[in-house]
This record gives structure tokens, sequence and C-alpha cells, in this order.
């Protein structure tokens, strides 16, 4: 990747979009862009972090375990976002694994360097505390959501943002169902209940295809609540 292909990629994402001149052009002098296949672990749990990665396409798994527990699925990150940028940070730990869920196309920068810039640009400093503070955010949703939903309400809500996000009503499922319940926070047999309930009146299930029957009937099984299901 060009040193000008780098700056480009660079301020076209929000924490240095106001980062400008000498400093934009040596961050993007020691960034690299990759992609890697599906399936790969791009950083360990437990691992001191030495570069920040920045999902640029793809999606990408964090997940956790204790010991020689099962490994649980935390949360799925999306693009363009960071991962875990408050190990990168403080120079610490990862507290979860990530592994590529799809191809993935990943910007790397040396985690001293990023250190650096965020202490001299209170631009970019502004900006990965806002992307903190919207990771945080996320988290809370997602805990309030296992603690006040139930599974067929949260099912119900996953749907209705996977057909926003594809703009359809034909809706194609990402991942095999049991990695979908385990980022519900569900049992397998759970979701299959939830699935089941659901089909009585609002969806229609062929494979990995979810069709919505009665959006307005999926919308009244959700139990919205802005302080949960929207972002913000």
């Amino acid at each position: 990747m060009s040193g000008k292909d780098a700056a480009e990629a660079l301020s076209s994402l929000a924490p240095f979009a106001g980062l400008k001149g000498a400093r934009l052009r040596e961050l993007a002098r020691q960034a690299m862009m990759m992609r890697v296949p599906r399936g790969t672990v791009i950083f360990e749990q437990g691992e001191i972090a030495t570069a920040q990665v920045i999902l640029i396409e793809g999606t990408v798994h964090l997940l956790g375990r204790v010991g020689s527990g099962p490994e649980m699925l935390i949360e799925a990150v999306l693009p363009p976002d960071p991962l875990l940028p408050a190990a990168v940070l403080e120079d610490a730990p990862y507290l979860m694994r990530a592994r590529a869920v799809q191809e993935c196309r990943l910007l790397l920068l040396p985690a001293a360097s990023l250190r650096a810039i965020v202490a001299a640009e209170p631009t970019v400093a502004l900006g990965f505390l806002s992307c903190l503070a919207r990771q945080f955010r996320r988290m809370t949703r997602q805990v309030k959501s296992l603690k006040l939903h139930t599974t067929t309400e949260r099912l119900a809500s996953y749907l209705l943002a996977l057909a926003n996000a594809q703009e359809s009503e034909v809706i194609q499922l990402p991942y095999d169902k049991g990695a979908i319940a385990a980022e519900l926070g569900m049992a397998r047999e759970s979701l299959s209940r939830a699935f089941a309930s659901l089909e009585e009146d609002a969806i229609a299930v062929r494979g990995s295809e979810v069709t919505i029957r009665d959006r307005t009937m999926l919308v009244g099984r959700c139990r919205a609540d802005p302080l949960i299901d929207e972002d913000g």
C-alpha cells in the first residue's frame, strides 16, 4: 500500500479525520493494510497489543473463555471500527480473542506510534475518546438486552436490524445459527425455540434465509426500547 493510499484510508476514518500534513504522512508511512481469510485469528486473548487493528471490510468476532472452558462469542464487530482500542492505548493485554468471520481487510498501526499521535494531537485523542464511548455504550446496551429482553425479543430485534442493514425483507443470516445464538447470549436450543415462536406469525425460515412476512408483527414482538435497541 502506497503512502498516498494509506493517508487516504486514514483520513476516511473518524478518529483521524482532522489529522493533516506531516503527522498524517508519518503515520501513513507506518501503516499496513492487509487482507486475512475467513477463520484467521487476528490476536489472542491475553496477548499484549503491538498494533491498533482497524476493521475496514468484513466481520470480526470477539471471543472469550475462562481457563480451558468453552469459548464464547462476546461481540461481532462491523466496519469501520478499531478492535479493542483500550488495550492498545493502555499498553495492556487483549481481554478477548479476535477472529475473522469472513475475508477481512484490516489497517494496522503500530501501537507505540498510535499512542504518540494520541498524546500529541487533540483531535485524534478526541476521536478515540468518542470511539471508546460508542463501544462502551454498545456493550452497555448488549448487557441491558441480556438482562431485560427475552430470547424471542432479542431474536426479533436482531432480525429487524439485519433487515434494515440489508435493505430487504428477505434476510441472509450472516453466519451459522450456533454463532448467532452465542452472539445473542442464548443456547442453540433457545434460539430454535425463538425462531419457532416468531414463525407463528412474523417470519418464515428456510435454511439461512429468513423472510419477514409481517414487519408490524415482528416489531411488536421486540418490545423495543430506544435506550437498548438504538445506537447512540
